[in-house]
């Protein structure tokens, strides 16, 4: 008995979730390979957003996710961390490994003594909001430990992709408060990319602290699309409710619609109907549509679905 009969009428199906530009929450990210060799590193891994900004350690390195979510980062001026340690994150998810090659540091003997309590440190930096259509303007806040001093606690700032986003060169924190805001400028793109916004004391890599933002354009901010991928020898038609998918499949080949986009949030069901020579046997297990009666539409994000139809 073939193995997809085997699965039954309706098989799971799991989301193959491809974000056409940039991340959308997908599986948990998983780093397969951490390597380093003297000042070289390589990391590999999948399960990121799909083309997704990577960030190494905060913002030591950075990389992209490719559409299945798999990524590889390369450096040969990489510092080794005392840990030997690497995390990487898409923004929604991260992963942590030891390197392979690395030895951990012994700690310092005599460690600088930490600062006085009540001299305040950056805490955090957070963007709002994370998801934006450019050129729609987005607001950063930096956090500090401790209400700042007489002059205020100045925390300067970057962003590691400016085509994306853009902020100013530092903000001030005024005497006595605790935070600040600053404006995050937007540009239009044609594709969704992301920035991290990255926050330092004194231009001290040790006080840095970052958030992520994902600028998109209009269209694939408000869309998302679903995909047939033609399965097994056989023939049969594929169709949608609400109308876009109607995908004619014959001998194991797709023709018509079989890939339509559909409103950001939209519930969409995929009907199955075999020919009068085959049998449908079922949604094969691809990532992704746990239940083709009803799958959500994801913004930017592709959702491919396999139907399985074989000959009688």
């Amino acid at each position: 008995m073939p193995a997809i009969r085997r699965m039954g009428i309706v098989a799971a199906i799991v989301v193959l979730v491809s974000l056409a530009f940039t991340p959308a929450a997908q599986a948990a990210t998983t780093i397969t390979r951490a390597e380093l060799s003297g000042t070289s590193v390589r990391i590999e891994g999948s399960g990121a957003t799909p083309n997704a900004r990577l960030v190494v350690n905060g913002g030591v390195l950075t990389g992209t996710a490719d559409s299945g979510g798999r990524f590889r980062i390369e450096s040969s001026n990489f510092s080794k961390p005392a840990d030997c340690k690497v995390t990487v994150t898409d923004g929604t998810t991260s992963a942590t490994s030891t390197l392979s090659g690395c030895s951990v540091s012994q700690p310092s003997p005599n460690p600088p003594p930490p600062p006085p309590s009540s001299a305040p440190v950056l805490t955090a930096l957070s963007v709002s909001p994370t998801d934006v259509v450019g050129p729609n303007p987005a607001t950063g806040t930096v956090t500090i430990s401790a209400a700042a001093p007489a002059g205020g606690f100045v925390v300067d700032l970057q962003s590691d992709n400016t085509t994306a986003a853009t902020v100013p060169p530092s903000v001030t924190v005024p005497a006595g408060a605790t935070r600040a805001t600053f404006p995050i400028t937007t540009n239009q793109v044609t594709n969704a990319q992301s920035a991290v916004i990255i926050g330092t004391v004194g231009g001290v890599f040790s006080t840095e602290k970052h958030g992520i933002i994902t600028v998109w354009d209009e269209f694939h901010f408000t869309h998302g699309s679903i995909s047939i991928l033609p399965g097994g020898n056989g023939s049969g038609r594929v169709t949608s409710q609400p109308a876009g998918i109607d995908c004619q499949i014959t001998n194991g080949n797709g023709s018509g619609a079989c890939n339509a986009f559909f409103t950001t949030g939209t519930v969409v069901r995929l009907t199955a109907q075999a020919a009068p020579n085959s049998r449908f046997q079922g949604f094969r297990g691809t990532p992704g549509c746990g239940d083709p009666s009803r799958i959500t539409v994801a913004r930017g994000t592709n959702i491919t679905c396999q139907p399985g139809f074989t000959l009688r």
